[in-house]
Parts: C-alpha cells; sequence; structure tokens
C-alpha cells in the first residue's frame, strides 16, 4: 500500500528534490570539463604522454560542432511531423538491426587490414590465452593475481582461442575469431544505444542522430583490435539501461520482472568484464529508489526484487571466478592482489595526473605478505597527497585529470597503443585498401592526424551534447535520470581512481545516447524561443495595426 496524505506528498517532493540536486551536480562538476577541453585543450598541464594531436585546436572544432548542432535543430524542427507509429517502430527496428550487422561485416574486413598485437595488459591476456589453448596452464601467474579483474578475460578468449582452433576450416588464424566476436559485441552495443534513444525520445531522427555518432566514434574505431575489456563489455552498461527502460515502460507483472532481470544480468555481466561496468547497476537501484519517493511508495515489491537479485548475481561473480581459477590453473596469491585503495592511491599521483604510474604500482611490491597493511598505507599515502594540495589545489587537479580524461576523442589510441607483433602478413589483403587503412588508423601512419580530428570532432560534438542533459525541465527530470546517474557514477570513478580516456570506452554506448538526449534538450530550447518570437511578432503586429 502506498503512502497518502500530508507524508505521501512530502515524500514526492522530496524525490522531486533529489532528482534536481541530481542535474546540478551534474552542471558543476562537468560543464567545467567541457569549457577547458573546449577552450584550453592541450594546454592544460596534465601527463603530455595521453595528450591528442590534431589538424585544428578544439575551439575550432567546437564552432564546427556548434554549426552541426544549430542544423540539427532546424532539421528537428522541419521533421517534426515524422510520428514513430508501431509500424515506423518496427521499420526502424528492422533498419538498425540490418545497419549494424553491415558495420559488423565492414568492421571485420577493416580489423583484417589493420590488425596487430597489443602491448600492455592487452598483450599479456592474448599470450596466455593462446598458450591456455594449447593446454598448458597459468600455474603461478603474478600479474594475474596483481589484477584477478583481467581473469574472466583471459579465460573467455581462452574458450573462444579452443573453438577456433577446433573449427578446423576456419579461414584465418585462429586467435582471429576474438577480434570477430569484438567487431559483433560492437554492433551491439550500437544497436542498444539506438534503442535507448528511440525509447527515451519517442522519435526518429535523434535515433538517426545516435547511429551516425556512434558510427563516428565507436563504429569505426581502431580498437576493434583489442582484445581487451574497454571493448568486449561495450554492449552490457547500454543493454542494462535499455531493459530498465524496458521495465519502467511495461504493464504486466511478468513483463516487468523479465525486464528487471534483464537489466540486473546485462549488468552484472558488464561487471564480470570490467568491474567499472556495475556503476550502472548502482545507478539503476539509485533512481529506482528515487522513483519511489516520487510515486508516493509505489513500487517497493521490485526494487527488492532487483536488490535481491543484484545481490546474488554478485555472489554468482565471485563463483564463477573461482571456477575460472581453477580452470586455468591459476594459483592465485590474494595478498598481492591490486585493491581500490591502490587506484585511490594511483589516481592523486601528480607526475602521471592519475593515470598509470609504475612507482605507484610498486606498492604491491612493498607489501607482498599483508594486503591489509598495503591498503592501509595507500590510504594514508593518498590523504597525503591531497593534504599537501589543501581544498582547492585538490579541486584544480582533479579538473586538469578530467579534462585529460574527456580530451581524446580517439579514447587513448595513439596515446597508449604500438605496434607490438604483428598478424600473419595472410590475414591482410596487402592492397590499396589496406595501404590506406593502415595510414589512416595505425599510430604512425600517415593520415593519423586525419583520424584524431575527425574523431575529435565528433567527440566534442559528444560531451557538447552531454551538457545539454542539464537544461532539462523538471517534467522529465525522472525520464533521463538514469542516464545522469550512470554518467554521475563514471564520471566520480574516473576522478576518484585511476584514470584514462581508453576507461570510457567501454561505457560510449550510454554517452552517446546521453548525448542526444541532451543534443534534444537544445532542440526544445530552439523550438521554444522560435515559437516565443513568432508570438512576439504577432503582437507586435497587431500593436501597429
Amino acid at each position: 500500500m502506498g503512502i497518502t496524505g500530508a507524508e505521501g506528498e512530502y515524500e514526492v517532493k522530496a524525490g522531486k528534490q533529489v532528482l534536481r540536486v541530481l542535474y546540478i551536480v551534474m552542471g558543476i562538476v562537468f560543464l567545467p570539463v567541457v569549457f577547458c577541453v573546449i577552450f584550453i585543450g592541450n594546454r592544460m598541464n596534465y601527463n603530455q604522454g595521453l595528450k591528442l594531436t590534431a589538424l585544428f585546436p578544439n575551439y575550432v572544432l567546437f564552432l564546427l560542432a556548434l554549426l552541426g548542432a544549430a542544423g540539427i535543430c532546424l532539421l528537428a524542427l522541419w521533421a517534426k511531423r515524422i510520428r514513430l507509429t508501431p509500424k515506423t517502430n518496427l521499420i526502424v527496428n528492422i533498419v538498425l538491426a540490418v545497419s549494424f550487422l553491415i558495420l559488423f561485416f565492414i568492421n571485420v574486413r577493416i580489423a583484417k587490414e589493420i590488425a596487430f598485437r597489443l602491448p600492455w595488459d592487452v598483450g599479456v591476456v592474448d599470450v596466455e590465452a593462446r598458450k591456455l589453448a594449447e593446454g598448458i596452464p597459468l600455474g603461478y601467474n603474478v600479474y594475474f593475481s596483481m589484477y584477478s579483474n583481467n581473469v574472466p578475460m583471459v579465460y573467455f578468449l581462452k574458450q573462444l582461442y579452443v573453438e577456433a582452433r577446433e573449427l578446423g576450416t576456419y579461414p584465418y588464424v585462429y586467435e582471429f575469431v576474438w577480434l570477430e566476436v569484438n567487431c559483433a559485441l560492437i554492433s551491439l552495443g550500437g544497436f542498444f544505444c539506438c534503442l535507448t534513444v528511440k525509447r527515451l525520445t519517442k522519435e526518429i531522427l535523434p535515433t538517426v542522430l545516435a547511429f551516425l555518432l556512434y558510427l563516428a566514434l565507436a563504429g569505426i574505431s581502431p580498437w576493434k583490435i583489442s582484445p581487451y575489456t574497454d571493448t568486449y563489455g561495450m554492449a552490457f552498461p547500454i543493454m542494462c539501461i535499455y531493459f530498465y527502460l524496458c521495465y519502467r515502460d511495461a504493464q504486466r507483472i511478468g513483463e516487468k520482472y523479465v525486464f528487471m532481470a534483464l537489466s540486473m544480468i546485462g549488468g552484472a555481466a558488464g561487471g564480470l568484464l570490467k568491474p567499472s561496468g556495475y556503476i550502472v547497476v548502482m545507478a539503476v537501484l539509485g533512481v529506482e529508489l528515487i522513483s519511489l519517493l516520487t510515486a508516493r511508495g509505489r513500487g517497493w515489491k521490485y526494487f527488492l526484487a532487483e536488490v535481491g537479485l543484484a545481490a546474488a548475481l554478485l555472489l554468482a561473480r565471485q563463483a564463477y571466478v573461482d571456477h575460472m581459477m581453477e580452470d586455468i590453473g591459476l594459483d592465485f596469491n590474494p595478498e598481492i592482489e591490486a585493491s581500490w585503495q591502490n587506484y585511490f592511491y594511483m589516481g592523486l599521483n601528480e607526475e602521471s595526473t592519475g593515470s598509470y604510474h609504475p612507482g605507484d604500482a610498486g606498492i604491491i611490491g612493498e607489501f607482498q605478505t599483508d594486503k591489509n597493511a598495503r591498503n592501509q598505507v595507500a590510504l594514508e599515502r593518498a590523504f597525503a597527497r591531497m593534504e599537501e594540495r589543501g581544498l582547492f589545489g585538490s579541486i584544480y587537479y582533479w579538473l586538469r585529470k578530467m579534462t585529460m580524461v574527456f580530451n581524446d576523442g580517439t579514447f587513448g589510441w595513439r596515446g597508449e597503443v604500438w605496434i607490438n607483433e604483428p598478424y600473419p602478413e595472410g590475414l591482410a589483403g596487402n592492397d590499396g585498401l589496406t595501404v590506406f587503412l593502415r595510414d589512416l588508423f595505425w599510430p604512425e601512419g600517415n593520415h593519423v592526424g586525419r583520424y584524431n580530428t575527425l574523431s575529435q570532432l565528433a567527440w566534442i560534438f559528444c560531451i557538447f551534447g552531454i551538457s545539454g542533459i542539464c537544461l532539462c525541465p523538471e517534467g522529465q527530470r525522472e525520464k533521463y535520470a538514469v542516464t545522469v546517474a550512470s554518467f554521475l557514477g563514471i564520471f566520480f570513478y574516473q576522478m576518484l581512481f585511476e584514470a584514462r580516456a581508453r576507461y570510457l570506452l567501454v561505457f560510449f554506448p550510454l554517452l552517446a545516447a546521453l548525448s542526444v538526449c541532451g543534443m534534444w534538450q537544445y532542440v526544445r530550447l530552439t523550438a521554444k524561443g522560435l515559437e516565443g518570437w513568432r508570438l512576439a511578432r504577432q503582437k507586435i503586429q497587431t500593436v501597429l495595426k
């Protein structure tokens, strides 16, 4: 039974106030970052090795993005007669499915031409997975004990390699099957991005814009050749959000429980591959709690079911990871496992501006037999860095850090990637297309500046759109709240812990959906302004007559 009377009115007002605070906080923390990205860019004092070089400065690209946004506003006003009926909705879904299927085949072809083995964590996971596929167990492996978050990756990669080798007639080197799965998941993430925009806006044009934005930043991104969590986990956070929206719209009890389960499972699958994926699960639960207040207390049974399912999936994750460790023969040492305290400490490093720093990672070597002592020391050193900077110094540091994170439309491609080892020559066509694609996408290619510039232009358009969600009117705040809460979770996660532009890639389908929804706030304000101008002109003409 719901809350009624004066108490119920108070709860509803409290829920609305919480929603308002959510949007205000987003404006306070994100708008300064957007300003710094656009008008300061590479001149901001942060890690030099992670700065993107484009053909034009960001403020020039922002002017181009602004022109594009103005054109979209005018186009949206012209196309407002186009309605999304059940028939057109089905047609749009089919067109989207076919388009992303075509993108999958295009990406597989591109991946064949530009694929090479990547270094650092990607290379470690890839090499060990190949050994596992040949029946060589991990044994005592320091890397996977330190970074146990990569255990699911090496396990799934090994499984794919085994399946590919058993096919026999597989046309490429057997490891390439992982990159094909990568391409499929990138398309799946884009498909759910567009479905999410369509469900939120109930319009066709923003859905088309979401497709184009996704194509520009993720669809053709060279990160597709990376067999790692950033791309392999892309589809799951947006699936969590989309199925949550379906749950909110569902009328039948059975449908609500099905969509609720799909939402939690999608979020948990993303968290299994990349622990930061649990951010969207927490956002969903948080927004659901706020919605209970604005709905006069109705729906507690669904919220409790969500919490229970999320807890059960979290416990199941640990049991499954234990099974994976046993399957790959990992002799796991929990005392050297990196914890959130280590990443928090590293996230405050001035030299790297909060990105990876080998000196800070060395704290694990200092305390190899006592994890609790290491965590305590890591926190002490982290807070000492904050105390040394002071309140305003820490705020300015985080501003520089988040400018670093959001100032790279390639998601760190050129700053983090170099050719570690080529694939066999038979994989690529070794023709004119190969030369062109490698010049465009390879880190030292002749046209890499063009790729950087196009990506940066699309990304600045994207973050400008994300900013627009802060202008959401009160009547629509609850509808977009789950995307805003997810964004704040992503933002503060990067702000507080080890950070880099690449860590945004796994959330890009969600960020693209939020950007288009924010862009539609600009469309709404443009329509409102033009209507106001029309009424004012009519009044002037009436007076003159």
